[in-house]
């Protein structure tokens, strides 16, 4: 019985079989490791972006105050008018509250999204483990 199995595995028929076989395995292989590649090269460049914004947006942050702060700032007191009042000053500081706060909102906003994309990016790469 196992010459006859023996003989049937090597013959030249069986021969292809396994040859044929063999060739689907390593292309399903390499496609494998393939496809893990480049989704595992996503994730990298995803994370390396997102990196390089929280540098950059830190950076925008802290300047924009200052600008918000010239473009609506009242004219030193030297320069009003003597009917001015001086509540419009105090109008003027409500507006930069109110520009800080709207900042805030945006970066928490972008921080969320962020936090959005990285939980996505590794649920796709536990997909690609299951």
């Amino acid at each position: 019985m196992m010459d006859y199995i023996v003989h049937n595995l090597f013959s030249t028929e069986a021969g292809v079989v396994w040859l044929v076989l063999k060739w689907v395995l390593v292309v399903l292989a390499a496609g494998f490791i393939g496809q893990f590649g480049k989704a595992f090269a996503t994730y990298l460049i995803r994370r390396a972006r997102e990196g390089k914004q929280e540098e950059t947006v830190p950076a925008a942050g802290h300047e924009a105050p200052p600008s918000a702060a010239k473009q609506g700032t009242v004219p030193p007191a030297e320069t009003r008018d003597a009917g001015s009042l001086p509540a419009a000053g105090s109008a003027v500081e409500g507006d930069v509250e109110t520009l800080r706060e709207e900042r805030v909102k945006e970066e928490k906003k972008a921080c969320k999204e962020r936090q959005k994309a990285a939980k996505k990016a590794l649920k796709g790469i536990k997909k690609l483990f299951k």
